[in-house]
């Protein structure tokens, strides 16, 4: 039992079309699209598909894929052998089946002859885990089956950068130029508010710090003049 699935990274030079065209090469082969994530880039469009198509039919898938693309960046095909962990999982079921059956007979007993009512709910516990156990292990094969029988293509289509317009819709020069501009004022304003304030308060606190700086040193001065006449 092989778990197949691929990674795709298309160029293409319409991504509409492609993905319309992605999605009916799927379904032809009886597979479907599992997931899409289409959005804009700017004036581009981009897409991300997410293809589920039969294992026999994933080479097929992709050779049709490649046709769609004008360049095929990456291109990433993986298997996974998960056949030992199906056979285990069927033991595993069946070694829990036999010991659920065992439980279902012990609890008929239990019932019959039992008057404690905690013994018949303590095996009744046991035979609900057994049951979680079974359908949890039963559920893992259903999914390895599934996953093994429907590969998965993960797909993602960029547009032709050549189709890009070298300028693009919607700009427009002379708003940009009235922004530089506005911008230009708003930073001059802030030049000139700085140098005013330089100017009326940082200038004359200076001045009055350095002036009192100079009378407290005359002061300091003088008295030890005073200090070495005595």
């Amino acid at each position: 039992m092989i778990v197949r699935s691929a990674e795709m990274r298309v160029i293409v030079a319409d991504t509409g079309k492609a993905v319309t065209e992605a999605t009916k090469s799927a379904e032809a082969v009886g597979g479907y699209v599992a997931g899409s994530h289409i959005w804009r880039d700017g004036e581009l469009l981009r897409a991300r598909l997410t293809l589920r198509v039969p294992a026999d039919k994933l080479t097929m898938t992709l050779a049709q894929i490649r046709t769609l693309a004008k360049r095929v960046e990456n291109e990433t095909i993986s298997s996974n052998d998960v056949s030992a962990e199906f056979v285990d999982l069927g033991a595993r079921v069946r070694n829990l089946e036999a010991t659920e059956e065992e439980l279902r007979q012990l609890l008929v007993v239990a019932r019959q002859n039992s008057r404690k009512a905690t013994e018949v709910l303590e095996v009744h516990q046991q035979l609900t885990l057994i049951r979680g156990e079974i359908e949890q292990a039963k559920g893992r094969m259903r999914y390895l089956s599934e996953t093994a029988a429907m590969s998965s293509v993960q797909l993602e289509m960029t547009p032709d950068a050549l189709a890009q317009p070298v300028v693009e819709p919607g700009w427009q020069p002379l708003v940009v130029a009235k922004d530089a501009m506005r911008a230009l004022v708003v930073l001059m304003q802030s030049v000139a508010n700085a140098a005013i304030w330089i100017v009326i308060y940082v200038v004359p606190l200076c001045a009055l710090l350095m002036l009192m700086a100079f009378v407290m040193w005359k002061a300091a001065r003088r008295l030890r003049r005073a200090s070495n006449s005595i």
